[in-house]
């Protein structure tokens, strides 16, 4: 990716001269002895529960060791590293106090290598800032060593007093936790790296993850917090708040928090570059999971078809969301999912933004595997949410497959849960060949589908789905649209997801039902609504279900060029449409229908109500049924204009068919036509010279939609007054015989426009 070379690469050797050196502040100057270098309470200072460390420099290198002991009074044990090199750690970090927390500070720089390792007993800090703050008023200090003041107070911040904080980095490191603890790295950028690319199995509900690069530890917190400015960085409430952030890069990483419950995940700065790596906190013990929380104040980027935020649940318990906010969001082909396997539900996932980018097959889902519930998915996008493209081949995660996975958002219960809702505002909503999916293959209920926008298009194959495949009742689709929502084109690829098989699809807003239960109802409230080019608007049931409703409200309603606004049953009743427009219903090759293919169930009813226009062109309103009734239709219009090759009809093959009712004056095109005959007339010397040698124009403005014909009547002159220079339009539908005219002397325009524009 692009961004991915902007990535600055830091380049350190990990052989390294071991030295860890006091500096003689807080008590005597000692080069310690290699490889195991002990480090007592009395090489510094205790206050209390706090044990103060300073070094002049501070490096393992590998099979080198530094424990640190000391008292079991000891809560907190404080390290301060000032002699103005960054610390190379290529070994092992040990404490023998019970529980103690440990803090390293170097605003330096610190570097983790391949063989770094944490055996501490509490939670473990690293951290470039210049000094931590203890309660109010104390302070330990590593730029300047004078300004301290320690105090008993337990430490409430990191305070950084530069613009450009060092970094902190690891290379194939393993930072390991003991269960329940915190493990923290605030600096300026934090880069966390691998030579190594992290590979991931998964095929299982639980997949496994080999990574050289790890940062770990059980139901416990990870904190990485990025800083590019002055100030302190506190950790209250487990909020931690800054002003300014700067970059955390993460590549070939796992971070991982599974255990008896899910651990905690909090990530702040300005920039996240994610690449083929996991953050993950799965629940697998009798207690609730933990969140994973990133806020980010410009960008961030997941990529790559490993990458994964995933939170999940394989027991009774349930497990943590995922909550992002962030102005700029780009995912490509990554994965963020909650899931259950068990009975407990699956996290919430919610996206703040004001711009957010689904690319080349990247997926946001819930999903639950028996009992569980799957979770909400909500974003709030204050600009743009973008679902494009797809990727080639086979993806399985969490036994879901995926051929062909295409960028999608989606929640799923496959067994008797039920699957969650999704919630969508955002100012504009463009799909292309993109999904968003709600579907139930058990007997739970379906989740709802909720879009506000401004405006939206499904473009090239894009899908919004509502479906059960069981016993499941199918959730409701209810869209929001200020504008424009316009829907066009096929998907030029197959694709299977969900357990289902689209192929050369047409750009859909689809609820479904494949099972015993109903197909869900589709509600929309636009502006103007096109459907052109295989844009549809359908709810079916090919099973025992009924099919669902369909009700739009618009000011204009095209149904255009294989456009199609249907419901239809296989075997049940088949769903009604309603459709309340306030200006213009178009239909040019177009289809309105309702329809039962099979058995006795009754055809569904369509109501048209009060457009101002209704104009059919070789379009089709269809009300049918098999054995049972044929559905009703009921058109109310100011103005119902039709052509001769269209079709209204309420039909049924064996029972009774439905009643067809327009409560409007019927326009019949065809009556306002003049055939001329076949002998013209030159017309030319009718007409006198215009004044100032100007020649009147004849202007043929054709519009979408708009065909020609050889045979079609070409207009010849009309005589009027010389005095009167007009402009004169004639609207003709080019699909009727055409209307033959004289046209007007000396006229400043002339022009031929289509039916209804």
């Amino acid at each position: 990716m692009k961004y991915l070379l902007a990535i600055p690469i830091l380049i350190t050797t990990v052989s390294i001269n071991a030295e860890v050196i006091t500096d003689g502040t807080l008590g005597q100057q000692i080069n310690l002895p290699s490889p195991d270098f002990q480090i007592t309470s009395d090489l510094g200072q205790q206050r209390s529960g706090n044990l103060f460390h300073s070094f002049q420099d501070f490096n393992l290198s590998n099979l080198e060791k530094a424990t640190f002991s000391g008292p079991n009074s000891v809560q907190n044990i404080l390290s301060r590293v000032t002699g103005g090199n960054p610390s190379n750690i290529n070994g092992l970090i040990r404490s023998t106090i019970p529980n103690a927390d440990f803090y390293f500070l170097n605003p330096y720089g610190i570097i983790f290598g391949p063989n770094a390792q944490l055996d501490v007993q509490g939670s473990f800090h690293a951290s470039t800032a210049d000094y931590l703050r203890l309660g109010e008023n104390g302070r330990f200090d590593a730029r300047n060593p004078s300004d301290s003041l320690l105090t008993v107070a337990p430490v409430t911040a990191f305070g950084f007093l530069t613009n450009l904080p060092a970094k902190i980095s690891t290379q194939s490191s393993k930072l390991i936790l003991p269960s329940d603890e915190t493990l923290s790295l605030i600096a300026g950028d934090i880069h966390l790296t691998s030579d190594t690319p992290l590979t991931a199995d998964n095929s299982l509900s639980v997949p496994t993850v080999e990574s050289e690069s790890i940062l770990a530890t059980e139901h416990g917190k990870v904190n990485l917090v990025s800083v590019a400015s002055r100030g302190e960085i506190t950790d209250k409430d487990n909020v931690i708040m800054q002003s300014k952030g700067g970059k955390i890069t993460i590549e070939n990483t796992l971070i991982e928090m599974s255990g008896h419950s899910g651990g905690e995940v909090f990530m702040q700065a300005a920039q996240l570059f994610l690449d083929n790596s996991i953050i993950r906190s799965n629940t697998y013990g009798n207690q609730d999971g933990k969140s994973i929380n990133l806020k980010l104040t410009e960008s961030a980027y997941l990529n790559g078809l490993n990458s994964e935020i995933s939170v999940f649940t394989t027991s009774q318990n349930n497990a943590g969301g995922i909550l992002i906010e962030v102005p700029y969001l780009e995912i490509t082909g990554a994965l963020i999912n909650t899931g259950s396997a068990l009975t407990g539900q699956a996290g919430d996932i919610e996206i703040y933004a004001d711009q957010v980018k689904l690319r080349e097959g990247a997926i946001i889902g819930s999903g639950s595997l028996y009992a569980g519930q799957s979770g909400d998915i909500k974003l709030e996008v204050e600009d743009s949410l973008s679902i494009t493209g797809y990727v080639p081949g086979y993806r399985i995660s969490h036994s879901i497959e995926f051929y062909n996975p295409k960028s999608m958002i989606f929640s799923v219960s496959i067994g008797t849960g039920n699957s969650g809702n999704i919630f969508i505002n955002s100012k504009n909503l463009n799909m292309i060949s993109g999904g968003i999916h709600v579907d139930t293959f058990g007997i739970g209920r379906g989740g709802n589908i909720t879009i506000n926008a401004q405006q939206a298009s499904l473009i090239n194959g894009a899908i919004i789905s509502n479906a059960n495949y069981n016993k499941g009742q199918t959730g409701i689709i209810k869209m929001n649209i200020t504008e424009q929502l316009y829907l066009a084109g096929k998907s030029p690829f197959i694709f299977k997801t969900l357990g289902r098989t689209w192929d050369n699809t047409e750009s859909l807003i689809t609820s479904s039902s494949f099972g015993m239960g109903d197909g869900g109802t589709i509600n929309i409230d636009a502006n103007n609504i096109t459907l052109t080019d295989s844009g549809i608007i359908t709810t079916s049931s090919f099973a025992t279900g009924n099919a669902g409703n369909i009700s739009i409200q618009a000011n204009k309603l095209q149904v255009i060029d294989n456009g199609q606004i249907s419901t239809s049953a296989d075997y049940a009743i088949g769903g009604n449409i309603s459709l309340n427009i306030l200006n213009l219903l178009y239909l040019q090759d177009g289809l309105i229908t309702t329809s039962v293919h099979g058995g006795i169930g009754d055809g569904g009813n369509i109501d048209i109500s009060h457009p101002q226009f209704t104009v059919l062109n070789q379009g089709q309103i269809i009300a049918q049924a098999d054995a049972g009734h044929g559905g009703n239709i009921r058109i109310v219009a100011e103005q119902f204009i039709t052509s001769s090759d269209s079709l209204i009809s309420a039909s049924s093959n064996l029972g009774i068919d439905g009643k067809v009712e327009i409560d409007s004056p019927n326009i019949d095109i065809e009556g306002f036509a003049v055939i001329l005959p076949s002998d013209f007339i030159d017309a030319s010397s009718l007409m006198k010279t215009p004044c100032g040698g100007q020649q009147s124009n004849f202007v043929v403005k054709s519009s979408e939609g708009s065909r020609s014909s050889p045979d079609d009547f070409l207009p010849s002159g009309l005589l009027i007054s010389d005095n009167l220079p007009i402009k004169i339009s004639i609207s003709v539908k080019s699909n009727f015989r055409k209307l033959a005219f004289l046209i007007c002397k000396n006229s400043k325009e002339i022009s031929i426009n289509n039916f209804p524009y």
